[in-house]
């Protein structure tokens, strides 16, 4: 079986949806997790290392082997070095066969369910997107590609991007190490996108609903992030497929499954490699860190799946007040801006 280890740099306060993050990442046992944090974290398992370091030492770290002073005075910087990883983690990295990173903000399904042994002896580079990445540790390309890559908004490239201010999307699609990657190496590229959806979710904080605008044919036509670099990245091409509505998450154990109401009234259950949630404010309501339900809003317990649940909890009347009050604080904090000028 290829080996592979998953780096989060993470410094600061974790996100209230951290522990059920950590649990399934412990279920996914045959893969290993390296958090490296400022926080007081003890290992749950065998498959996650933990290193204390701060902020500043992981800049000190990057700065040795780049050779110059680079900008990491925000731990969201921390995006743009994720292309040299192997290297400043290489005395882990170097006992892989395949190393990679991710977010916190997310939660896993089961790793090897998706990211077979078949893929993996095929390809170098694997998903591309910054929630969750893999790629071949011993690929001499890479040195290559990752030096000709440039950022999201501009033409800037590895040097620039390092002392920018600004977060330049370095590591992901479509312009950065991944776009590139793709764009020199087609064939050594698997993005888990196939031509009706892709392998996993991401709901867009733009809908309180969970709407992946990729894996929701309406939203993707629409979605001029995926429709002006449709001919550079084709894999990108959407098709009519299968549709759900009323969509929740559901843990099974290592398991992870989207929900939902297909168009001819059937609820399916659709296993996913991760679930994404990108800023979205999701709290906590339930003990049990191995099988629950995540709603638009919350962690909750397991409940009996009907179209009726499913309704009431994929448009749940909390999700409405929140999105309310959050719009009533953005008024007030303009209000009072304004007024201060």
């Amino acid at each position: 079986m290829n080996t592979i280890l998953i780096i989060l740099p993470y410094f600061g306060k974790f996100p209230e949806m951290f522990p059920f993050w950590l649990e399934s990442c412990r279920q996914n046992n045959t893969v290993d997790f390296l958090i490296v944090t400022d926080q007081d974290l003890e290992s749950p398992s065998s498959n996650i290392y933990i290193e204390q370091a701060t902020l500043q030492e992981m800049k000190q770290r990057i700065e040795k082997h780049v050779g110059f002073k680079v900008y990491l005075e925000k731990a969201y910087k921390l995006c743009d070095f994720r292309p040299i990883y192997p290297y400043i983690f290489s005395e882990y990295v170097s006992q892989y066969d395949f190393w990679g990173y991710c977010d916190c903000d997310l939660i896993f399904g089961n790793i090897r369910y998706f990211l077979t042994e078949e893929l993996l002896n095929r390809y170098d580079y694997l998903l591309g997107m910054g929630h969750f990445h893999i790629q071949r540790v011993n690929d001499p390309k890479y040195e290559e590609v990752w030096k000709s890559a440039r950022g999201l908004w501009r033409e800037i490239l590895w040097k620039e991007v390092f002392q920018s201010t600004s977060n330049e999307w370095f590591d992901e699609l479509p312009f950065g190490v991944a776009g590139k990657y793709y764009e020199m190496y087609p064939d050594y590229f698997w993005s888990g996108y196939m031509p009706e959806r892709r392998c996993f979710e991401s709901p867009s904080i733009s809908y309180i609903n969970f709407i992946d605008t990729y894996n929701h044919i309406n939203t993707y036509k629409s979605n001029m992030d995926y429709q002006r670099h449709i001919k550079r990245l084709p894999f990108w091409i959407r098709k009519p497929a299968e549709e759900l509505s009323n969509v929740i998450y559901k843990k099974e154990g290592k398991e992870l499954f989207a929900v939902g109401i297909n168009q001819n009234g059937y609820i399916i259950h659709r296993p996913i490699l991760y679930a994404h949630f990108y800023k979205r404010k999701l709290s906590t309501k339930t003990c049990n860190m191995s099988n629950y339900i995540i709603r638009p809003n919350t962690f909750i317990d397991n409940f009996r799946i009907s179209k009726a649940t499913l309704f009431y909890h994929s448009n749940h009347p909390s999700t409405y007040y929140q999105k309310l009050l959050r719009k009533i604080k953005n008024y007030i904090n303009r209000y009072f801006h304004l007024r201060a000028k």
